[in-house]
């Protein structure tokens, strides 16, 4: 794990949360970046968990996580599913059978510095998609 205490980055502020899960997944999961959410460490009471099964401490954990201009240089390729584990942190039992965690705003994955693949379980908005593309994005879809 990476020690941040001396570096003089500034922290990038993500305009969507779901985006922001999308690059945690790599960070924390892929590469071993940033340290996952542990709900072992909550209480197993299910008071975190709102209405909706939302765990709002995973939640929390992720919004507060501060991700740098280093952390996002290491994000070569990106995965869009439902079956992120990051997204079953936020919200453990959801099957993804609906959009809620899908990214309303891709600028900040647009702005990742060494992305070269999007691997998307389903196809991208074809906005997306073009600009993916015409930064030289090879965007893989099943």
């Amino acid at each position: 794990m990476h020690d941040d205490s001396d570096t003089t980055e500034e922290p990038v502020e993500f305009a969507d949360f779901n985006a922001k899960l999308l690059v945690l997944d790599v960070l924390c999961y892929d590469l071993g970046v940033l340290e996952p959410h542990d709900g072992d460490e909550d209480e197993d009471s299910g008071e975190d968990l709102d209405v909706e099964g939302q765990d709002d401490r995973a939640r929390e954990y992720y919004d507060d996580l501060d991700l740098l201009p280093s952390h996002l240089a290491l994000v070569t390729e990106l995965t869009v599913d439902s079956d992120l584990e990051v997204l079953h942190d936020v919200h453990p039992g959801w099957d993804g059978s609906d959009d809620r965690y899908d990214p309303q705003n891709w600028d900040d994955v647009l702005d990742l510095p060494a992305l070269t693949t999007v691997y998307a379980a389903a196809p991208l908005p074809a906005h997306v998609t073009e600009r993916l593309a015409a930064k030289g994005v090879e965007v893989r879809s099943a």
